[in-house]
C-alpha cells in the first residue's frame, strides 16, 4: 500500500511539521475574494465531537473561516443535498455514499482520510462484558436483552453492524477459511474454544432457545448471530431497536431503553460509553471483524460478507469493506477556496491530530478517488490512489 515504512514516516512528519506553513502559503495564492461566509458542512454524526468540539474551533481560530456543520446519517445527508439543500463540504462515514449519491452531479472526487471500528457499548454496569470474557455474542443475544443499531438505509453504521455480525460468524465457525487460520495464528485449539462456545450457545442443543426454531441453529451456522439480532430480535421478540443515526444511540442507552448499542469505538470514547475491551484495553472486537483495519488480508476477509439486512433496514447487497471516512467539496459550494482550506486542514496536520485524539484511525497518506481522473491540485501532493485490494463498493457505491 505504501512504498516503505520510512516513506510513510517522512510524509507524516512533513504533514504535521510543515503542513500549516504549506497551507498558509498555498491558500495565500488561492484566496477567495470578498468577505468569508460561514461554510455549510454536512458531516457524519459520528464526527460530531471531533469536528464540533475540536477541529472546527481551531480551524476558525487559525483561518478566520467559520463553518456551520449539520451532523446526521451520511445517506440521509446526501439525500438532503439531492433535494436542494445548500452545502459546501460533504463528509461521509462510508466513502461509497459519495459516488452512489453525489457523483457526478454534485462532485467528481473525494478524499478518504480515516477509518473507524465497530464496538459494543453500554452504560448500565449490570450489562458489563468483562475483558476476560471473549464470548461477547452471548451477552448481546441473551433472551430479553435489548440492543440498538442504526438504520442501514439511512446511516452506514447500520449496515456495518450487520457486516460485523456476519464476519463473527465466519471467524468462529470456519477453520477451513485461510483468513480464519491467520486470525488465530494457525492455533486450532484457540479457534476451537470460540467454536465450542458458539455452538454451545447457538447450536441445536444450545443454551439459546428460540420459540418456534426447534431450540437453536444448525451446527456451525455462520449466520446465527446475524439472524438472531437482525431477524428474530427485530421481527419476533422486538428486542432490536433501529434508530436513524448513530449519534442518537447513546440516548437509548442512558434512558434504559436498550442494554447495548452497536456503534463506533470513537462514539464510545467521545460519548463516555462503556465498551467491550480486550485485556490490554483495546477494542474487544478483533480487527478481523470490527472493520477498522485497512491491511490487505483483513480487507479481503471483510469482503467475504455483504451489507444485506432486513427489509426495513437494508442498503442493498454489496460487498463489505473497511469503514472509510471520505470528504468532498460540492460543485454547489459558494466559496471553493474556503472549502479547500477546510478540507486541506481536515485531512492533513490539524485534522490528523484531532482524529487521532478522538480514537479514529486517520490515514497517514489519504486516498484520493476521482470519477474523472482529475485530482484537485490542493490535494495532489498529500494523497495516494486507493489500494487495488480494497473492494470497489467500499468507495464506489453502497
Amino acid at each position: 500500500m505504501r512504498n516503505s515504512t520510512l516513506a510513510v514516516i517522512l510524509i507524516v512528519v512533513l504533514l504535521v511539521g510543515v503542513g500549516a506553513g504549506y497551507t498558509a502559503g498555498y491558500f495565500a495564492n488561492h484566496a477567495s475574494s470578498g468577505k468569508p461566509h460561514v461554510l455549510s458542512v454536512y458531516a457524519a454524526g459520528s464526527l460530531k465531537y471531533v469536528l464540533g468540539d475540536q477541529f472546527n474551533p481551531s480551524f476558525e481560530n487559525i483561518t478566520g473561516i467559520g463553518a456551520g456543520i449539520t451532523f446526521g446519517g451520511s445517506v440521509s445527508n446526501a439525500v438532503q443535498i439531492k433535494a436542494g439543500a445548500q452545502g459546501d463540504v460533504f463528509i461521509s462515514a462510508a466513502a461509497g455514499v459519495i459516488p452512489q449519491y453525489l457523483i457526478p452531479n454534485y462532485t467528481s472526487w473525494m478524499v478518504i482520510f480515516a477509518s473507524n471500528e465497530m464496538a459494543i457499548t453500554w452504560t448500565n454496569s449490570s450489562y458489563d462484558i468483562p475483558s476476560s470474557f471473549p464470548f461477547w455474542f452471548e451477552n448481546i443475544t441473551a433472551p430479553g436483552v435489548k440492543v440498538a443499531a442504526s438504520n442501514s438505509s439511512l446511516d452506514p453504521s447500520g449496515f456495518q453492524a450487520i457486516e460485523m455480525t456476519k464476519l463473527a460468524g465466519i471467524l468462529y465457525t470456519n477453520w477451513s477459511n485461510p483468513y480464519v487460520r491467520m486470525a488465530f495464528n494457525n492455533d486450532e485449539s484457540q479457534f476451537l474454544k470460540y467454536n465450542h462456545a458458539w455452538n454451545s450457545w447457538f447450536g441445536p442443543n444450545g443454551t439459546l432457545s428460540r420459540e418456534g426454531n426447534g431450540g437453536g441453529y444448525p451446527v456451525n451456522d455462520s449466520l446465527a448471530l446475524y439472524d438472531q439480532l437482525f431477524e428474530y430480535d427485530w421481527q419476533v421478540s422486538h428486542d432490536l431497536y433501529i434508530t436513524t443515526v448513530e449519534i442518537g444511540l447513546d440516548n437509548y442507552l442512558t434512558t434504559g431503553s436498550v442494554d447495548y448499542a452497536l456503534t463506533y469505538k470513537s462514539q464510545a470514547i467521545n460519548q463516555h460509553l462503556d465498551f467491550y475491551e480486550n485485556p490490554t484495553g483495546g477494542n474487544g472486537l478483533t480487527s478481523w471483524i470490527n472493520l477498522g483495519n485497512i491491511s490487505e488480508d483483513q480487507v479481503k476477509f471483510y469482503s467475504e460478507v455483504n451489507t444485506s439486512g432486513p427489509s426495513e433496514s437494508n442498503i442493498g447487497n454489496f460487498e463489505a469493506g473497511p469503514i472509510l471516512y471520505a470528504a468532498t467539496i460540492l460543485t454547489i459550494s459558494k466559496d471553493v477556496g474556503e472549502s479547500q482550506q477546510f478540507l486541506y486542514y481536515l485531512v492533513s496536520n490539524l485534522g490528523y491530530t484531532d482524529l487521532k485524539s478522538s480514537d479514529f484511525d486517520p490515514i497517514a497518506v489519504p486516498f484520493i478517488y476521482s470519477s474523472s481522473g482529475s485530482i484537485p491540485s490542493f490535494l495532489s501532493g498529500i494523497t495516494q490512489p486507493v489500494p487495488s485490494y480494497i473492494p470497489p463498493p467500499s468507495y464506489e457505491q453502497v
